[in-house]
């Protein structure tokens, strides 16, 4: 090989090994971490639980309860965590979000957001329909009460009393559907003491005049004829013109037919209360 060829190929291996075996530069390393601040977490969570996102809002309250730095909004995760959970709307969540409430009250009952979860926990549990069972209506009713009676100057009392009113409604509503059943399945008796319980557990139901019509229904099938003159009397008084004192005067009719008397002769049957009182002892009358 000539001497001008050998220096070429001197030179191009000199090049190779120049530029494909230098030492390997050190990686540089990475700057420390940017932490979000706590309001931000807390204002993004707020964000997706606006747009119905509550999964994902709970991974920001989540990272705020692990931080030492949260300060006030430790506590205002917390009641969003439960929150989130409400939102979802299924069996499952409504309990966990209880749960949380729950917590929450146990270690604050007098901070300021106190009222705000017994609310709440009084929604988690209202039933909607009377076809189901009482258990958390009657849980309902008791968290709606409870705020009414510890917070009575919280923003949420009113909004409670009008809530405790239809809990109330639902209860009754529930024992009617039952004494109905037993009205038209021939058992007059127990459906009596369905539609007595209403008249004197749930004295502000919305349709009262309905009861009394069930009632006196009940109570003539069962062979009690004044008594049941009485709530026909009184629907007859209460609501007239209507179609159910209408249906009230067709039974007084009914009534005095087989009777053979006028019910505006006995004065007796229209004294007040409908359902006597249970008469109350003093303390110091418990021994007798």
């Amino acid at each position: 090989m000539k001497p001008a060829k050998l220096l070429a190929a001197a030179a191009l291996v000199a090049l190779l090994l120049a530029t494909g075996c230098h030492p390997k530069r050190p990686k540089e390393k990475a700057g420390p971490t940017e932490v979000v601040p706590v309001a931000t977490l807390y204002a993004k969570g707020q964000e997706a639980l606006r747009k119905k996102r509550p999964a994902t809002a709970r991974k920001d309250f989540d990272q705020i309860a692990l931080r030492e730095d949260a300060g006030e909004y430790k506590d205002k995760a917390a009641i969003a965590t439960a929150d989130s959970y409400f939102q979802e709307g299924t069996i499952e969540a409504y309990a966990e979000a209880i749960s949380r409430y729950q917590a929450f009250l146990a270690f604050h009952p007098t901070h300021a957001e106190a009222a705000y979860c017994q609310f709440q926990i009084g929604e988690a549990y209202f039933m909607e329909t009377p076809d189901r069972d009482t258990a958390p209506a009657l849980r309902s009713r008791d968290a709606f009460q409870a705020l009414i009676e510890n917070y009575p100057s919280s923003q949420y009392a009113a909004q409670a009393a009008k809530k405790l009113a239809a809990v109330n409604d639902l209860l009754a509503a529930h024992e009617i559907k039952v004494g109905d059943w037993y009205l038209k399945n021939d058992h007059p008796m127990s459906a009596i003491g369905r539609y007595r319980y209403v008249v004197e557990k749930y004295p502000k139901y919305w349709n009262m005049p309905l009861v009394y019509s069930r009632l006196g229904e009940a109570l003539y099938r069962n062979g009690q004829d004044k008594e049941a003159l009485l709530y026909f009397t009184r629907i007859v008084q209460e609501v007239p013109g209507t179609v159910l004192a209408k249906n009230a005067q067709r039974s007084i009719a009914r009534i005095e037919k087989r009777e053979g008397t006028k019910a505006s002769k006995d004065k007796t049957i229209f004294k007040e209360p409908l359902v006597p009182p249970k008469k109350q002892k003093h303390w110091w009358e418990f021994w007798k």
